[in-house]
């Protein structure tokens, strides 16, 4: 779901200083509401300190995705880069176009041109050396997607994608 760097480089790092963040998805079992500050049977509880972030109470992939985001938003700026919530493409002469805009509204469409290379259609950061992708891939919605209006889109459906909530 999110960019990882090569197998022997992960293993090489872990050994050295361990997680940068860890992740525990439990989606499978409910918050328990009569927690204190606890209003739901959903939680996703992020901690600092502990580097640690816990999800419950919901299976849908994509809380582990926008809880990284979340902790990213934390960290970029501290490393003089800015996270943002927006899709990216580039043009043949290097340019780079970046639309910002809520889930839904059609970043993804956008930013599927034809003419120019999708960088990425949800998360990305902007640094000196540019604009990066953090995701591992497209993430679109597939509620009326046909070949006729979305073609790039449509034709990425195929084995190896993930695809939930259908």
């Amino acid at each position: 779901m999110l960019i990882r760097d090569e197998e022997a480089t992960l293993h090489e790092r872990f050994k050295r200083s361990g997680p940068d963040f860890t992740v525990i998805n439990g989606g499978e079992f409910y918050a328990d509401p009569s927690t204190e500050d606890m209003t739901s049977r959903t939680s996703i509880s992020v901690n600092f300190k502990a580097k640690e972030m816990v999800i419950l109470g919901s299976q849908y992939a994509g809380e582990m995705k926008k809880g990284v985001f979340g902790v990213m938003h934390y960290y970029m700026p501290t490393a003089g880069a800015l996270s943002m919530h927006a899709s990216a493409n580039e043009g043949k002469n290097g340019d780079s176009t970046v639309l910002f805009g809520l889930s839904g509204t059609g970043k993804t469409t956008l930013s599927a041109d034809p003419h120019r290379a999708l960088i990425g259609d949800d998360e990305h950061v902007w640094c000196d050396n540019g604009i990066f992708n953090i995701e591992g891939g497209c993430y679109a919605k597939a509620v009326g997607l046909s070949a006729e209006n979305e073609p790039e889109i449509f034709n990425a459906i195929k084995y190896g994608a993930l695809v939930e909530n259908i």
